[in-house]
C-alpha cells in the first residue's frame, strides 16, 4: 500500500481543526490581556506547538504516506500523543473557565462535573480504552477496512485523538477534572500504557499482520511505534513531575504563608 484514499480530508482538515481551537483560545487570551491578567506563556507556546503539530500531521504530504504502515504510525504519535500532550499543557479548559461569562461557564463546569465526564477520566476505563482501541487498529481487519471508507477512516481517527487527549488530560493536563488522579497514580498509569505500548510493538514486529502491508513496511512502523512512543512517554513523565512540582510548590508557599502571618499574630 503507497496511497490511502481515505487520506484526502487531511487538506481542509488540516486548517479547519486547528483554526477551530486556535481562534477560541486566542479570544480567551485577548481577554485577560483586556483584564491585565497574565497568562503564562508556556502555556500559549504549549499551544501553539500543539496546533502546529496536529497541522502537519493533517496536511497533505503526511497523509499521503498513511497508506504505508510507517507513515501511518508517524501520523499516529504526532496527532494522537504528541499534539494532545501539548494542548493539554495549554490548560484550554482553565483559560475558558476563567474568560467566559457566567451562563458558559456554568454549563461548562455541569459538563466537567458530570457522570460521562467522571467516568471517561476514570484510570480504570482509560487505560482499556487507550490499549484496547490500538489493539483494534492493529491486531483485526480494521486498518484494512480505513483504505476503503473516508467516513470510517474518520470515525476511528476521531476516536483515537479523543482518546489521546483524555490519556493527555488526565496524566499531564493542568486543567480540573471531576477527580484529580494523584502523582503516584498517574505515574502507575503511565507506565502500565508504556508496557502496553511496547508489546504491541514487539507483537508487530515479530508477527507482522498482513492486514498492515508487507512485512518489512509492519516491522518498519512497528520499531517507530516503540521508539518513538517511549520519546512521548518521557515527555509525559516529564510533565507529570513539573505539574506535581508546581502543584507541590504551592502548597509548600501557602503554608509559609499561613506560618508567617501565625508568627506575626503571636503577642508580644
Amino acid at each position: 500500500m503507497t496511497h490511502d484514499p481515505a487520506a484526502g480530508p487531511g487538506a481542509w482538515l488540516a486548517v479547519v481543526l486547528p483554526l477551530a481551537v486556535a481562534v477560541p483560545y486566542l479570544a480567551g487570551w485577548a481577554v485577560l490581556r483586556r483584564r491585565g491578567t497574565a497568562w503564562p506563556r508556556t502555556r500559549l507556546l504549549a499551544a501553539a506547538g500543539g496546533l502546529a503539530v496536529a497541522a502537519v500531521a493533517l496536511s497533505p504530504p503526511v497523509t499521503a504516506r498513511t497508506g504505508e504502515f510507517s507513515g501511518h504510525v508517524a501520523q499516529h504519535l504526532a496527532l494522537v500523543m504528541l499534539a494532545p500532550l501539548l494542548l493539554a499543557c495549554s490548560a484550554p479548559v482553565t483559560l475558558a473557565l476563567r474568560t467566559l461569562p457566567r451562563r458558559p461557564r456554568r454549563g461548562l463546569l455541569r459538563v466537567l462535573h458530570s457522570a460521562p465526564v467522571r467516568i471517561l477520566t476514570a484510570p480504570v476505563v482509560v487505560v482499556p480504552l487507550e490499549l484496547g482501541s490500538l489493539a483494534a487498529l492493529y491486531l483485526t481487519p480494521l486498518f484494512g477496512l480505513l483504505h476503503s471508507s473516508p467516513f470510517l477512516h474518520l470515525l476511528v481517527h476521531g476516536h483515537m485523538v479523543l482518546t489521546g487527549c483524555l490519556v493527555s488530560w488526565l496524566l499531564a493536563g493542568v486543567d480540573p477534572i471531576p477527580r484529580r488522579v494523584s502523582t503516584p497514580a498517574r505515574a502507575g498509569v503511565l507506565v502500565l500504557l508504556a508496557a502496553g505500548h511496547g508489546v504491541l510493538a514487539k507483537l508487530l514486529y515479530a508477527s507482522p499482520p498482513v492486514t498492515l502491508g508487507a512485512a518489512d513496511e509492519v516491522r518498519a512502523g512497528a520499531q517507530l511505534l516503540s521508539y518513538g512512543g517511549d520519546v512521548i512517554e518521557v515527555l509525559l513523565a516529564v510533565a507529570v513531575m513539573a505539574e506535581w512540582y508546581r502543584r507541590t510548590g504551592r502548597r509548600l508557599r501557602a503554608e509559609q504563608r499561613r506560618a508567617g502571618r501565625a508568627v506575626l499574630d503571636v503577642p508580644t
